[in-house]
């Protein structure tokens, strides 16, 4: 469900890993807003899809079979586990949400993922909606239903975060985090520290497909505020939306403003954490006037980092350098491994 940067380079990077992974995978159904639904049991010739979708073009010439009963996500995903429910000797299928952030109410992703569970499917998203607005309720519908549903690259793109707390970290507690986990507005002030302008920076990383065509969820905020949601209610069983999160963007921030801050010492970044507290867990998202020997200081450009606290370890860091359209791509690939590795999850076998 979705087929923009990361579902594009989703579809080549399993061709380029083929032989290095420990599954093979078949694309059988792409949806899209713009360019329509396709199916095809027998596996769909994504070359031709990229070329079709970059063209501009439908993707309704690809379709093999009847059209499902609606053309909507939620009938693409229905007629995909209808065709596919008896020949369980293809493997196993999964829904893989990678549609963009609504932050109203993180739909329709959510409405997927349900729709897949409901129907049978696994569920993997990018979409960081499903678990900022849901987490609990899906995660109880796939308990229910014996099936996955993961979101490692909701956060940090591939960069393992709920994979290595939930199969290394047995017993242990996450009581709270500290990070820079947007990578769009972390580039936007080294950026700017640097000397570039904030128009300049933005623009920059439309074209490297990291920031959207409208990036204000990223200057405003509100990504990171969707992901600091996703780690309160997955690592910390909470129950926050992102509207629930404290929320501070960088748009009023001038380049002289970060320069200012940057020749006292310290470093301007944009600071997304969490802890328990005796009133319930709190969240924000601001930015933070940082000193040098703070790790989270020396992020730069599209660095990330996450440091966790940890009942009984303490602190737990978690670093990623240069984050592409690759690492996001890539968390699906892991997450597609899991599914491999145990088509039932364990708790449930």
């Amino acid at each position: 469900m979705g087929f923009g940067h990361v579902g594009r380079r989703l579809v080549s990077l399993l061709d380029e890993m083929a032989d290095a992974l420990p599954f093979t995978a078949d694309v059988i159904a792409i949806g899209t807003r713009r360019h329509g639904l396709a199916i095809d049991a027998r596996g769909l010739d994504t070359a031709r899809a990229l070329q079709q979708v970059i063209r501009g073009d439908r993707l309704s010439d690809l379709h093999a079979g009847p059209p499902p009963d609606e053309a909507t996500g939620t009938g693409l995903i229905a007629a995909v586990a209808q065709r596919c429910a008896a020949d369980a000797a293809r493997g196993h299928v999964v829904c893989i949400e990678s549609t963009v952030l609504d932050i109203t109410r993180g739909e329709p992703a959510c409405t997927h993922i349900a729709t897949a569970l409901a129907h049978g499917l696994h569920a993997v998203t990018v979409n960081k909606g499903p678990a900022a607005f849901a987490a609990q309720t899906l995660a109880a519908q796939a308990r229910q239903a014996r099936r996955w549903f993961l979101h490692e690259g909701a956060v940090m793109d591939g960069i393992p975060v709920f994979n290595l707390v939930r199969d290394t970290l047995p017993g242990v507690r996450v009581d709270g985090f500290r990070g820079v986990i947007n990578t769009t507005t972390n580039f936007v002030l080294s950026a700017l520290a640097g000397g570039q302008s904030f128009d300049h920076a933005v623009a920059e990383m439309q074209a490297r497909g990291i920031a959207e065509a409208d990036p204000s969820l990223d200057i405003d905020g509100w990504d990171a505020a969707a992901k600091t949601a996703v780690l309160v209610n997955v690592l910390m069983q909470g129950r926050l939306s992102p509207h629930e999160v404290a929320r501070t963007g960088i748009g009023h921030l001038t380049a002289d403003a970060v320069r200012k801050v940057e020749a006292s010492g310290d470093r301007l970044r944009l600071v997304a954490s969490a802890a328990r507290t005796p009133d319930g867990i709190r969240a924000s998202v601001a930015p933070q006037a940082l000193p040098a020997h703070d790790p989270l200081a020396g992020v730069d450009d599209t660095d990330n980092a996450l440091y966790l606290s940890l009942d009984p370890l303490g602190e737990l860091g978690i670093v990623q350098r240069g984050g592409t359209l690759t690492h996001t791509a890539y968390a699906v690939i892991s997450d597609l491994a899991c599914i491999a590795r145990s088509p039932i999850p364990e708790e449930h076998s």
